[in-house]
């Protein structure tokens, strides 16, 4: 009997359309509905120097108006569809998703290829746009984490694009015209520079749909992702990216609130990097879950903080690795104390066999648990074809996870989490630094 049905997946149908764009088919006969992911293959870190933030605005754009329809009428048709449609831009990527019943697909898919390849861009609407993204830009800034964050990754990162905000800045948003809108709508959504993925309960007549409806065309000079590009190392890399002005190791923002939020950490990897099962095993170690160790420690030993976790974010050229949360003022010094307390025993005595294994079984719960639904594995189709360019079956990844040795875990613990090396940012109300302890 076959306990690990995850070995037998099949790979998603994989084709170039005409003008370029890769067409990722993945049938789930047990499904209900149908979900279908129109991704772009570059995001905010490719974005040229003085238009910071543009994907994100025409991310917005395309649903203010097409050639046929009004903003009003696009959403409209939609509801009466019964369809949940989503949008959203990231540093690599940006992406355009609907989940429909399959007898409402071809009516979704006809109204979304006209809204993404057909916009109106007019003039009142961008002018009304620039204002809702401003505000959106002011909320982020008023919302303390999402600011520390910002800047904590413009400080990491440096001269390095992926340190820019995803949404821009207000100067910027306010300089797109029409005109440079519809340039860069035909620099961005182009065939070259299209995946699409779709998954689910799938009829036979739905490639052709799509094929008809999507297939953009190729623009010359657009230039596509290059998969497994080589990461520097994370020590190196704050020196060679970082600001030479700016302090690598402190950052304090001070506002008017309560609380003092935290981001305590380092460059890390890229996806395609050979230490970046290693680095996630660690960040789950550390504070992935209620067992973890600084989860443990600050909350439940010590109960310093209410939040308090470890993440990795992991992108197409380098990523970072941090612990995060919030705190009374009062209790940020002891905080960073037992976060660097904690660190240093993970590289002074490495992880137990049954810390690994337990682990092991959480991550490879999580990435068996992606192959479940159908938005699931239209992400992972896509994100796959442009990470990648290839689709990569769970079971490499699970075997994957297997292999990593205790060894690889004391190298990477040593090379990305050394409490020396890290970046401590805080935001916080005024004095809130002078609590933190560092050696």
């Amino acid at each position: 009997m076959n306990f690990d049905p995850y070995r037998n997946e099949n790979a998603p149908r994989r084709e170039v359309l005409p003008g370029g764009a890769v067409l990722l088919t993945t049938p789930m006969n047990t499904a209900h509905a149908v979900t279908l992911g129109v991704w772009l293959r570059i995001g905010s870190q490719d974005e040229p120097d003085g238009l910071g933030g543009i994907s994100h605005f025409l991310e917005h754009m395309v649903f203010k108006g097409s050639e046929n329809h009004s903003a009003f009428e696009i959403a409209q048709c939609f509801d009466s569809m019964g369809a949940a449609v989503d949008a959203f831009t990231t540093k690599d990527a940006v992406a355009f998703t609907i989940k429909v019943l399959p007898e409402y697909f071809e009516s979704a898919v006809k109204l979304l290829a006209e809204m993404l390849l057909k916009p109106a861009f007019e003039p009142k609407l961008v002018t009304l746009e620039q204002s809702v993204v401003i505000e959106e830009i002011q909320e982020a800034l008023d919302t303390p984490d999402d600011r520390l964050h910002d800047a904590y990754a413009a400080r990491l990162y440096g001269k390095h694009r992926r340190g820019r905000p995803i949404l821009g800045t207000p100067g910027a948003v306010r300089s797109f015209s029409p005109g440079l809108l519809r340039a860069n709508h035909s620099r961005l959504f182009c065939g070259d520079n299209m995946v699409i993925s779709m998954a689910g309960n799938l009829q036979d007549r739905f490639r052709d749909i799509v094929a008809d409806c999507l297939d953009a065309p190729a623009r010359p000079g657009v230039q596509k992702t290059r998969f497994n590009k080589p990461a520097k190392p994370a020590n190196a890399a704050i020196i060679d990216l970082a600001l030479e002005e700016l302090d690598p190791f402190s950052l304090e923002l001070t506002s008017p609130i309560i609380q003092t939020y935290f981001e305590v950490g380092n460059l890390g990897v890229a996806l395609s990097h050979p230490d970046r099962l290693p680095v996630f095993l660690l960040t789950n170690i550390l504070g992935g879950g209620m067992s973890s160790r600084i989860f443990q420690a600050v909350r439940e030993r010590e109960g310093l903080a209410y939040t308090i976790y470890n993440y990795s974010d992991m992108g197409r050229d380098t990523g970072l690795v941090s612990c995060a949360g919030s705190c009374s003022p009062e209790k940020l010094g002891r905080l960073i104390e037992v976060i660097s307390v904690e660190y240093d025993r993970l590289i002074a005595e490495g992880v137990r066999d049954a810390e690994v294994e337990s682990n092991r079984a959480q991550i490879k719960s999580q990435l068996i648990f992606s192959l479940e639904g159908v938005v699931n594995q239209m992400f992972r189709a896509a994100r796959n074809e442009i990470y990648y360019g290839r689709f990569v079956p769970v079971v490499e990844l699970v075997d994957l996870v297997d292999s990593v040795t205790v060894e690889d875990l004391a190298r990477c613990a040593k090379a990305y989490f050394e409490p020396d090396s890290m970046l401590v940012a805080t935001h916080g109300p005024e004095g809130a630094n002078n609590n933190i302890y560092r050696n």
